[in-house]
């Protein structure tokens, strides 16, 4: 693995961004299902990052998941391991990442 200088966070409510943001330069791009999503766009935005990932089966992404102490960690988690695509996971810890 190479370095990571710079880091992008996109929504998974805003996949339109996932693939800017890779083209952007940035090292990394961490599609976000944590606290850029409001609460009651938890289930829609993992219903986005799934087309996405469909629709865009060759894109390696990195997703950021809710914290183990709240309602939506299980479901999280359970949805990255069914993606190659996703090929890290990034766990906040207390709620702060």
């Amino acid at each position: 693995m190479s370095l990571i200088r710079t880091a992008l966070f996109v929504p998974a409510t805003r996949t339109d961004r996932i693939l800017k943001a890779k083209n952007s330069g940035a090292d990394a791009v961490i599609v976000d299902l944590e606290d850029a999503v409001a609460i009651e766009a938890k289930a829609s935005a993992r219903q986005a990052l799934q087309q996405f990932i469909q629709e865009n089966p060759q894109q390696a992404i990195w997703v950021r998941i809710n914290s183990v102490q709240t309602e939506w960690f299980e479901e999280d988690l359970a949805f990255c391991g069914q993606y190659s695509a996703i090929e890290t996971v990034m766990l906040t810890q207390d709620g702060k990442c």
